[in-house]
């Protein structure tokens, strides 16, 4: 028996199947940086400067003739590092129509397009952090930091090309740390591509799967080693480490020797309103920084290893 009253002829009496749910998957929340290094002192203007100093051990000592006089030798005098503040934005512009429209999920639109350039400008100062690169010159320049990648000058390894990471590797970056600075400043945290993770995570008995929820604030990410010298490191796969064949890269790195500084004021990361230039909503997150690294000779950087396990 024919009848018409079914999904075919009744199209246009039938709702669309529309879920209020959306699933973002974008990698913008793996910021470990952010979330531990700590803020030091306010930069107060574009070029921030800080003091370093070393002194090393001796490697030869000769003793003194019975009743000589006083030798007086130039003593070490301390350095001064540099580096100069970023500015960093995540504009947004939607209609005043597209902002008065409630999301598929019923969230406000322009709330959501707000927390997603929060995202985004999270993990821009995540990726400066690590990759930046200085640039100045005039108003017609944009000035740009030195990263992490490029404030390690003094223990730098280029192994070959396809050279395997291994436990005899990840020792040889703590004690290259450990030979150059005191104890309590040797290197703490290697931060590496997801691919020498795993290579650790198939390691010997020295390697713990948990730590304190208390220590770290990404606790999943984390794995730690007590290394042969006698240091304990924690393990975090970094998106933004190259990881590409012949330049993949590692960095031993100490913690607290790491510091963000934000420009007086006004430099922390906020949301601005712009000026009204049309029927549309205008806005930006903005933040202006720079990295301050206290004693770069502390850190490690090695590269070339191979990208498969």
């Amino acid at each position: 028996m024919a009848f018409t009253k079914n999904t075919y002829g009744g199209v246009n009496e039938m709702r669309e199947s529309l879920l209020s749910i959306l699933k973002d998957v974008s990698p913008n929340e793996d910021n470990y940086l952010i979330s531990n290094l700590g803020v030091g002192p306010a930069a107060l203007q574009p070029l921030h400067e800080w003091n370093l100093f070393y002194q090393a051990r001796p490697t030869s000592v000769t003793g003194n003739v019975e009743g000589a006089a006083t030798t007086y030798t130039e003593l070490p005098v301390e350095t001064r590092s540099s580096n100069r503040t970023i500015i960093v934005d995540e504009p947004v512009r939607l209609s005043r129509t597209k902002a008065s429209i409630a999301m598929v999920t019923g969230e406000d639109a322009l709330g959501k397009e707000k927390e997603r350039a929060l995202k985004r400008l999270k993990a821009s100062i995540e990726w400066n952090t690590i990759n930046g690169a200085a640039a100045s010159g005039n108003a017609t320049v944009a000035r740009g930091m030195v990263g992490i990648d490029g404030m390690i000058s003094t223990n730098i390894t280029a192994r070959n090309s396809g050279t395997s990471f291994s436990e005899v590797e990840l020792n040889d970056i703590v004690q290259q740390s450990w030979d150059g600075v005191g104890g309590e400043y040797v290197m703490d945290l290697l931060v590496a591509p997801v691919i020498v993770k795993r290579r650790v995570a198939n390691m010997g008995t020295n390697l713990t799967r948990n730590i304190d929820a208390s220590e770290k604030k990404l606790v999943n990410e984390i794995r730690v080693y007590d290394s042969e010298v006698g240091q304990t490191v924690a393990i975090i796969a970094h998106k933004d480490v190259r990881a590409v064949a012949g330049s993949l890269t590692v960095y031993g790195l100490r913690e607290d020797l790491l510091e963000h500084s934000f420009l007086v004021k006004s430099g922390e990361p906020h949301w601005e309103e712009r000026a009204k230039d049309g029927d549309r909503e205008n806005g930006v997150y903005i933040t202006e920084f720079t990295l301050v690294n206290y004693q770069q000779r502390a850190m490690v950087k090695r590269t070339g290893y191979a990208t498969t396990l």
